[in-house]
């Protein structure tokens, strides 16, 4: 109880002083006293006391310049976390300078555009969503080799789509940016699509009309609308929920090191944490889901149950959760010079398909996973010595 009475007298001295430091100060200031306020949250929800996290911190700082942030993300707090677990995780210098080892960086390029990429899973038999075309000023070209370079080339290629579902993605986007997913409708003999989340039914044209910057810089993808299978739809039925594997190269063996769900919100098509979205650590053993979390706040939310419309999280069992993990290890084992990814996995009523190919992963995806990171580091050293 003392302890927070000095916690509260100690902000309220740091608020009575904003006014009165630079922009560039205060802005520091304000993040000490908001990762200050948040220790003083996890002391009282774990019972412990702030000066024992504080402490614990800096030893993590010291050791492996693991930051405050990333501690909380991870729930480094809660005792019943082990130190041993703790000191797993690595910095982002370690992280980032083992990536450059297990995935060397002009490779890289083989995933980095989303065409070359589904190329690449096609011709190794990967599975993956059906390609429909890409569209760009006169690069374009159509699943059957046809020209896919305007409007006009756009709908005759979609007529063969009516009362389908089709997704269009920006070839190098990340996070769910200027993804959409809509049905193809043929309305009194004219083409139009009708997003799953929107009220309107827009023409071809119109739908092209939000993407004419990047059509005519990077092009655009078509592609066939995953149908998820109804476990993962029913976490949150507006999204498709997928899987981000980790999956490692090791001594000659492949083998998943942690995996976790995205899980969208109410009424959203992606999910993507940046967007709000439910993380959820999976155990690789059983695929069993544990509690899951937001980014919005760098702690655990520990939710139960979807924080929306209450659907159950924890203690789910994914299906089919053995053809998944061989589904993740088979593509890490076909990608050349790569011994590291970050996968990001659908299951389908047919079988698990791979949406995406991440060589570089947000590191931060081992504090949102549960997943210990120094073993990318310790293979890639093991990797230098071989070398």
């Amino acid at each position: 109880m003392w302890l927070n009475k000095l916690f509260e007298k100690a902000l309220l001295s740091k608020k009575e002083e904003l006014t009165e430091m630079s922009s560039d100060k205060l802005t520091g200031l304000k993040r000490i006293i908001r990762t200050f306020s948040l220790i003083r949250k996890e002391s009282i929800r774990h019972q412990r006391s702030a000066i024992a996290i504080m402490i614990e911190m800096l030893h993590l700082f010291i050791k492996n310049t693991i930051g405050p942030n990333y501690y909380l993300q991870a729930g480094m707090a809660d005792p019943l976390m082990t130190w041993d677990y703790k000191k797993s995780h690595i910095s982002d210098k370690d992280y980032h300078r083992a990536l450059d080892k297990l995935n060397p960086r002009p490779y890289r390029k083989i995933t980095q555009h989303k065409l070359a990429e589904k190329s690449f899973l096609q011709f190794a038999n990967i599975p993956c969503s059906e390609f429909i075309g890409f569209l760009a000023p006169i690069k374009g070209f159509d699943y059957q080799g046809g020209a896919l370079n305007n409007d006009s080339q756009v709908i005759l290629l979609l007529t063969q789509f009516v009362d389908t579902t089709v997704c269009i993605k920006i070839p190098e986007g990340f996070g769910g940016d200027g993804f959409y997913s809509g049905k193809v409708l043929l309305d009194n003999g004219i083409l139009k699509m009708k997003a799953l989340n929107e009220d309107d039914t827009l023409t071809v044209s119109q739908v092209l009309d939000r993407y004419r910057q990047v059509i005519s810089r990077d092009g655009l993808l078509f592609e066939a609308f995953v149908e998820q299978h109804p476990t993962f739809a029913k976490l949150n039925p507006s999204s498709v929920n997928t899987l981000r594997i980790w999956v490692l190269e090791t001594n000659q063996t492949v083998a998943v090191i942690g995996t976790y769900i995205r899980i969208g919100r109410q009424g959203k098509l992606t999910d993507n944490a940046g967007s709000g979205g439910v993380v959820c650590p999976v155990n690789v053993n059983t695929g069993v889901l544990d509690r899951g979390l937001t980014t919005a706040v760098p702690f655990r939310d520990n939710f139960e149950q979807h924080p929306d419309h209450q659907a159950q999280i924890y203690g789910v069992q994914l299906p089919c959760w053995k053809e998944i993990i061989h589904c993740a290890e088979e593509t890490l084992k076909k990608l050349p010079h790569t011994r590291f990814v970050g996968l990001d996995l659908a299951m389908t009523t047919k079988g698990p398909i791979i949406i995406e190919v991440n060589v570089s992963p947000d590191k931060n995806g081992a504090a949102n996973g549960m997943i210990r990171s120094d073993i990318i580091k310790k293979t890639a050293q093991d990797c230098a010595l071989l070398n």
